[in-house]
């Protein structure tokens, strides 16, 4: 568990806030909060807590292991890759066994707050 919760010195994400539409069972306007190893998802509108999940990012790939939340992803680590451009970060699938989870983030673009 040690070496999941560790992260590039380079870290692009660690302590970064975007926002993003998500179509979840309606569409809904999120924030994804990136803390030193943590990651939130939490809603714009009443800023209900969502998903709290470990995630570590390597070589512009980012991995999330959901820690309790509204997915069916227990257990289940998804890895995506990222890039940033101008204020923007867009994930895109490499691996997720988790639907719930890959259905929405895969090809999403964040916006820098």
């Amino acid at each position: 568990m040690l070496a999941f919760l560790s992260f590039s010195s380079f870290a692009q994400l660690s302590k970064t806030k975007w926002k993003t539409t998500l179509q979840l069972e309606n569409v809904t306007e999120v924030y994804f909060d990136f803390g030193g190893d943590s990651l939130k998802v939490i809603t714009v509108a009443d800023s209900s807590l969502l998903e709290i999940s470990l995630f570590k990012e390597k070589d512009k790939e980012l991995s999330i292991l959901k820690v309790k939340g509204i997915s069916n992803c227990e257990g289940i680590t998804g890895t995506y890759k990222f890039e940033i451009k101008n204020d923007q970060l867009v994930l895109t699938l490499i691996t997720d066994q988790c639907s719930d989870r890959s259905e929405v983030l895969d090809k999403v673009v964040l916006t820098r707050i």
